[in-house]
C-alpha cells in the first residue's frame, strides 16, 4: 500500500499539532481512518472540551518537509512498504 502525498502531508502535521502524542495519533486514525479526517475532526473533538484548537500551520509542515528532502532523507510510516516489518510492528499505533 503506498501512501498519497496527501496523506502522508496530513499525518505529518497530525503528529506536530498540539497535544497529539503517539497515543493519540493511533487513536485518531483508527477512529477516523485516515489523518485528513481526524485533522479535520480536531476542532471540534476541543470545542466539546471547551478549548478552541489548531493544528500545527500547514507551511511549517511544508517547510520540514522540504527540508527533509533536501538531506536526502524521507518518511516512513507505521504501514509504508518500505519500512522495514520489525519497524512497522514497533511503529504501529497501539491498541487501547
Amino acid at each position: 500500500m503506498s501512501i498519497a502525498q496527501d496523506e502522508a502531508f496530513a499525518r505529518i502535521r497530525l503528529l506536530r499539532s498540539p497535544n497529539i502524542g503517539p497515543v493519540s495519533y493511533g487513536q485518531l486514525l483508527r477512529r477516523f481512518g485516515d489523518a485528513r479526517a481526524a485533522l479535520a475532526a480536531l476542532p471540534d473533538l476541543a470545542a466539546r472540551g471547551g478549548a478552541p484548537y489548531r493544528p500545527a500551520p500547514e507551511g511549517r509542515i511544508a517547510g520540514e518537509i522540504a527540508a527533509v528532502k533536501r538531506a536526502g532523507a524521507r518518511y516512513l510510516f507505521h504501514d509504508s512498504p518500505i519500512t522495514p516489518r520489525c519497524w512497522r510492528q514497533a511503529m504501529a499505533p497501539r491498541r487501547s
